[in-house]
């Protein structure tokens, strides 16, 4: 078992003092390249790992750490799914509330890029220790990582993959295309080929679509490449949410047919759909997928009128954001911030 080496030994070994190994530890300046080269060197051979604890309460002595979070204004609704990164969010700052870490919101209009323009350089202002967002807004996301990494702020985003479009370090997201695929599986083995396969997109009136779209792609893909015996009848519709009675004449003609139907709902707004599916008596031979674990959709899968929830546990996003955020920060580990959340799925019996 290899010995545990502390700084002494690690200023030992570097021939240097260890207020240089500080120095080097903690990003100050005082060290030519060099030397710090050559600690660094040392540090890696000798697996040395910064005392997480002692490092972070000596900090707090002096500076808290500020992550700042930019999030649509819905995250103040307890009902919307923004809320529940958020919430994750709170319980990590919470947990590392006597570190010194604390957090900021700020919010924008969900379809506006200027409006998240403007909170972004707001933010910056500020000179936070780091940033949680999402990438709704592909140049305004850009221009974002590239300001912040000028400031040495890192920037985590979460549930959206843009990784060709923007190119930042730091994401933490579900596939969404694979999502979609999984989808498709599940309702081809209960609606074969012998039923109607709808798609929708429930969308606020200026929504990032980013995901659904990507959504419906792997779930098409999946019949294309993966079916052989029969080719689906598969029908897309995007319906706004103040576009409520769109529903009713989507599904008003299948009360006039006796085959079985899959829904496959590309995001959290599932909980819309099951008042008409119950209005027209089609709760028998309606199958629903969606997503996210919101209250809403909790209580309608909790009844069965929501069949399957895929859970991209947006809750478990940001909180592992913060965790990670404070890793890198006291430790320059920044291994927790790029991943892909698994593809869970939920059903009335599991969900406990």
């Amino acid at each position: 078992m290899r010995e545990k080496v502390g700084i002494k030994k690690i200023a030992e070994l570097s021939g240097v003092s260890i207020g240089t190994v500080d120095r080097v530890l903690n990003n100050r300046k005082g060290v030519s390249k060099e030397t710090a080269k050559h600690i660094r060197a040392v540090i890696k051979h000798t697996g040395y790992k910064k005392n997480n604890v002692a490092s972070r309460l000596k900090l707090a002595n002096n500076k808290t750490i500020t992550i700042a979070v930019l999030f649509p204004k819905e995250a103040y609704l307890d009902e919307h799914y923004w809320h529940l990164p958020l919430k994750g969010i709170h319980k990590a700052v919470s947990e590392l509330s006597e570190m010194g870490i604390k957090h900021e919101l700020h919010v924008f209009e969900i379809g506006s890029a200027k409006s998240f323009e403007k909170e972004s350089k707001k933010i910056l202002s500020k000179k936070p220790d780091a940033l949680i967002t999402v990438p709704f807004f592909i140049e305004q996301c850009k221009h974002l990582t590239e300001e912040s990494e000028k400031m040495g702020i890192p920037v985590v985003f979460i549930d959206t993959e843009m990784d060709n479009e923007i190119n930042n370090k730091y994401s933490i997201h579900q596939n969404s295309f694979q999502s979609g695929k999984v989808a498709a599986r599940i309702l081809s083995q209960i609606i074969s080929d012998k039923g109607k396969y709808i798609i929708l997109n429930l969308v606020n009136d200026s929504n990032s679509q980013k995901n659904n779209q990507e959504r419906e792609a792997g779930f098409r893909t999946f019949f294309k490449n993966e079916i052989q015996t029969f080719t689906p009848n598969i029908d897309s519709f995007t319906v706004y949410q103040s576009e409520s009675d769109s529903l009713k004449k989507i599904f008003n003609p299948l009360t006039k047919t006796k085959e079985q139907i899959g829904v496959f709902v590309t995001n959290s707004r599932t909980y819309l759909l099951p008042k008409t599916i119950r209005e027209l008596n089609l709760n028998n031979r309606t199958t629903i997928i969606g997503y996210d674990l919101n209250p809403t959709n909790i209580e309608l899968l909790k009844k069965n009128e929501i069949q399957f929830i895929i859970n991209q546990q947006p809750e478990y996003q940001g909180y592992s954001a913060v965790r990670g955020l404070f890793k890198l920060i006291t430790e320059e580990e920044d291994s927790e911030l790029s991943h892909k959340i698994p593809i869970e799925i939920i059903v009335k019996e599991n969900f406990e």
